[in-house]
């Protein structure tokens, strides 16, 4: 097979006449297929840190090469992926298709059916909505304020969603391994991580501002409304806007509440404070760090992909420590990974799961890195 035709094919780019003859060969034997698979892996880890630059298919394909000859599929680790104390790790669909296809046979964790998406209302009453689901949302006085269909919540806009003229809030609460939406009554949108939860009143009528508290994990399209500003309360940081696109990840145990901008402009500042000029103001591909333990804010350039790859069901790792990568691995999975001897504590890594099961995440650890571990129903045990 004329390897130009496969990078082609890896990129997305063949022709129909050359998809048929790449996937026609694929099937004449088990060597091809071992083959395909090996150079696809290889062409994933190539371009992990690949920039969007347009580069000549020719050269292209000799640098992956290079890059590649030589190496074995299951050894990741190399001295030119290393910086620092950071070991690079390169994951992705192709690579662990390869890797575990006829080598790995271990029965998948039996994750817990039971923990599922609630809904409290302003009255205490809670309801379990079930993401395949549909039901309407009413208030005190049996009135229709919302409907869910499937993953997501709507809201009426009518005025009159307030219980008896007060303020009605209710609470969204996303359990581990779950995502869901919610359209909040001004039409803006809010996508809620794993474990996390939004509060929020059922209309913003006769407010000042749109006030919302967020705990863990969420990303927020914010209608303009320039009479009410939007504002996110997350720990003790506030969000305030006008209308744009950021992600904000405030989970408690975590010592950072995290902002990255994606359009529009924010400002934060301390919410035992008023908003004033002193404000922090964020930019589009900037991330803002509040650090919680002492009070104070720093904002970088980022690039966004890494804080908003949650949303289409991705992970992305960018020079994090093992310890915060296990923690967005029970919240994505929905498991209990237990370190107790400390193990890579200090190593820093970086990777991009997306379709992968949790069970594929940690023997890609164990055969690049010697990683041991033991899976006991949903909690997994690491250990030299």
């Amino acid at each position: 097979m004329d390897e130009s035709k496969l990078l082609k094919y890896f990129e997305g780019t063949a022709t129909g006449k050359e998809t048929e003859d790449i996937e026609a060969w694929f099937q004449i034997s088990k060597s091809n297929e071992d083959r395909f698979y090996q150079l696809k892996a290889q062409y994933i880890a190539s371009k992990f840190k690949e920039t969007s630059d347009q580069i000549d298919l020719n050269s292209k394909w000799k640098q992956f090469q290079i890059k590649t000859q030589n190496k074995s599929i299951y050894k990741f680790r190399s001295p030119l992926l290393k910086y620092a104390a950071s070991i690079i790790l390169v994951v992705g669909l192709g690579a662990l298709f390869y890797l575990f296809q006829g080598i790995y046979d271990q029965s998948p964790i039996p994750y817990s059916d039971d923990k599922v998406i609630t809904l409290q209302l302003g009255n205490g009453e809670t309801i379990l909505m079930e993401e395949s689901g549909q039901l309407s949302i009413k208030n005190s006085k049996g009135q229709v304020i919302g409907n869910q269909l499937g993953g997501r919540l709507t809201y009426l806009s009518k005025k009159g969603n307030n219980d008896g003229g007060n303020p009605s809030f209710n609470t969204l609460k996303v359990p581990y391994a779950k995502r869901f939406e919610v359209i909040l009554p001004d039409g803006s949108e809010v996508t809620l991580n794993a474990g996390s939860s939004l509060t929020y009143p059922t209309s913003f009528d006769h407010m000042e501002t749109r006030s919302v508290t967020l705990s863990g994990e969420a990303f927020f399209k914010v209608k303009k409304d320039a009479d009410q500003p939007f504002i996110v309360k997350a720990d003790l940081m506030n969000i305030r806007v006008l209308g744009t696109e950021f992600n904000v990840s405030s989970y408690p145990e975590d010592p950072l509440v995290q902002t990255a901008l994606v359009e529009g402009k924010v400002s934060i500042y301390n919410n035992d404070s008023s908003y004033d000029e002193r404000a922090t103001v964020l930019l589009p591909g900037e991330l803002a760090n509040w650090d919680k333990s002492g009070n104070e804010i720093q904002v970088k350039k980022t690039e966004l992909d890494m804080y908003t790859a949650w949303l289409s069901g991705k992970i992305i790792f960018r020079n994090i420590s093992f310890p915060n990568i296990i923690k967005k691995l029970e919240r994505h999975y929905d498991v209990e990974i237990v370190n107790s001897q400390g193990t890579f504590e200090t190593e820093y890594y970086s990777a991009s799961f997306d379709v992968e099961t949790i069970d594929e995440v940690m023997e890609t650890f164990k055969r690049a890195y010697g990683l041991q571990y033991e899976i006991k129903g949903n909690k997994i045990f690491i250990h030299h």
